[in-house]
């Protein structure tokens, strides 16, 4: 049953009063009521409801045959309380004159005080009142059930979604925009325009306020209504309504929640078909890598099916959640709502391949020509990608990158590389000094990018390979022996006297030659860090691994 409220300006035409029964609050008259009551006695106003405008003949209010000034401003005080629109009182019985403190208190509540004639009788102005309030009860059901019914003929007719906004905009005779974003929806009716408000798109993919999830639709400034739209406390778009200097009737509420109920079923399909659409996704990113795809044919075919254009060279970035005290099922719903964050910016970035890998952390492809060098990537990643995401989620973030490696092959290695980066920024940082968001570079790891390695022996060759085989070519190039002095150097617990002796030559050249490996690798092999790397990559080297 819609209910249907008056102002007390209608039920003065409605009722037989006159403008001058007016006696306080005449600023207050587009006050709403439900419907009239009256009582007698002193704690009648006990038992109003919110919405009851009150006649009263003062009766309980005397005091030794005066008016009780006292008593009748404590009454308007206990009628605002309530709820109650406003007061008419019969002057001339019992009270001959409200005092001007009590029409100054009244006034100030913004509580119209009406004058009721001596001549009228209670049902006077009740039984017409009723009927009015009866008779806009019917015509707002019956426009209720008109537009109930505009809308089922608009759902079974099949008409596109896009046209939502003419719809709407006919119903309520005034110019409407629909806009979401996420699916790049931006429909304005062709009844007019209004002023565009650059502030609501400031809360578009944010976390919706207190306020928004408790009345998404509000009134803005120059007559402007917005319907907020919102899935799981985000705001995904907005239906916006120019042109009303008033308040909005109930039917036409009805027509704008019959909108955006619309609108959010439509924004479900479209979600149940990206997430479809993104598995098929996450199964090509797996493919690529983990190095599965081994014919270029099938991997230009595969790309082609799931719509993406692929680049030459991708560095890999993955991000997840804590999974600190999280289940597998947990942690798949914090990263796919971190993904279905970052979809808003991914989208704008139609280079970007992301999905999720087999272990369900979000995975990201990005193309050397959108960023380059590889270091540059962590600031981009914390300025640009994530600057809104963390301000959606209730947990920090955490993310791995790695390196550039030439060719579609790098890919794998670079994931690899991500893989330990994440490892690394999820075990570095404490509960205490978590923030939203932690992010490591392989570029920049040491001593971690073997400790946190699912296979530390695998890892510690690789290394060897790149930091021992710049120095071999070297070797080869210039008939040196820069990996001889730094394996004796390093027997030598790092003393150039000691490592001259045993390799006959001038303290000076091996000074010189720690110099040329430090140039080679970046790696001091006089710091103690830098020099535990040197000998795990020398061990890896002797115990087997041979280029």
């Amino acid at each position: 049953m819609v209910s249907v409220m008056i102002t007390v300006r209608e039920l003065i035409q409605v009722g037989g009063f006159d403008e001058s029964s007016v006696l306080a609050g005449a600023d207050s008259l587009e006050n709403e009521l439900l419907g009239v009551t009256s009582f007698d006695s002193p704690d009648g106003h006990k038992w109003l409801r919110t919405g009851e405008f009150v006649l009263t003949t003062g009766f309980p209010f005397l005091s030794q045959q005066k008016t009780c000034t006292k008593r009748l401003i404590t009454l308007i005080d206990e009628l605002v309380a309530i709820g109650t629109p406003g007061l008419a009182i019969k002057l001339g019985r019992y009270i001959e004159d409200l005092p001007e403190a009590v029409l100054s208190h009244a006034t100030k509540k913004a509580f119209p005080i009406l004058s009721f004639p001596m001549n009228k009788a209670w049902s006077d102005v009740i039984v017409p009142v009723v009927q009015y309030i009866n008779d806009k009860q019917r015509i707002e059901l019956e426009r209720t059930h008109a537009i109930y019914e505009r809308f089922h003929h608009y759902l079974t007719g099949g008409a596109p979604i896009s046209t939502l906004s003419d719809l709407l905009s006919d119903i309520l005779d005034a110019p409407v925009s629909i806009h979401v974003p996420q699916h790049k929806w931006k429909w304005d009716s062709s009844l007019g325009s209004f002023p565009r408000d650059d502030s609501l798109d400031k809360l578009y993919g944010q976390r919706a306020p207190i306020r928004l999830t408790q009345e998404p639709l509000s009134r803005q400034k120059e007559g402007i209504h917005v319907r907020w739209l919102l899935h799981d406390q985000i705001v995904q778009g907005t239906i916006i309504i120019g042109q009303r200097e008033r308040d909005l009737y109930a039917w036409e509420k009805v027509a704008i929640e019959q909108s955006a109920a619309l609108l959010s079923l439509e924004m479900q399909r479209q979600r149940a078909i990206q997430e479809t659409f993104q598995r098929f996704r996450n199964d090509f990113l797996q493919q690529l890598v983990s190095g599965q795809i081994l014919s270029h044919e099938m991997l230009m075919r595969k790309a082609e099916e799931v719509g993406w254009e692929l680049s030459d060279h991708y560095i890999a970035m993955i991000l997840s959640s804590s999974p600190r005290n999280k289940t597998g099922v947990e942690l798949w719903q914090e990263n796919h709502h971190l993904l279905n964050a970052l979809h808003s910016f991914l989208s704008s970035h139609e280079a970007i391949l992301y999905g999720l890998d087999h272990e369900n952390r979000v995975l990201l492809l990005v193309p050397m020509s959108i960023h380059a060098p590889t270091e540059s990537l962590s600031q981009w990643l914390q300025e640009q990608c994530l600057k809104t995401v963390t301000k959606q989620l209730d947990q920090p973030v955490f993310a791995g990158i790695g390196r550039y490696h030439p060719e579609r092959e790098g890919i794998v290695r670079s994931y690899r590389e991500a893989l330990i980066s994440l490892q690394t920024a999820l075990h570095s940082t404490t509960p205490a000094t978590v923030s939203s968001l932690h992010v490591k570079s392989y570029h920049d790891l040491g001593l971690e990018r073997i400790m946190y390695a699912d296979d530390p022996a695998t890892e510690a060759q690789a290394f060897a390979e790149e930091c021992l085989g710049k120095i071999q070519s070297y070797d080869r190039e210039k008939n040196g022996q820069l990996l001889q002095t730094l394996q004796v150097f390093l027997q030598a617990d790092g003393n150039y006297a000691e490592a001259a002796r045993r390799l006959y030559v001038h303290k000076n050249t091996i000074k010189y030659r720690i110099q040329l490996i430090r140039e080679w690798t970046g790696l001091n092999a006089e710091n103690g860090h830098d020099q535990m790397l040197l000998r795990i990559a020398i061990t890896a080297h002797v115990i087997g691994y041979r280029f």
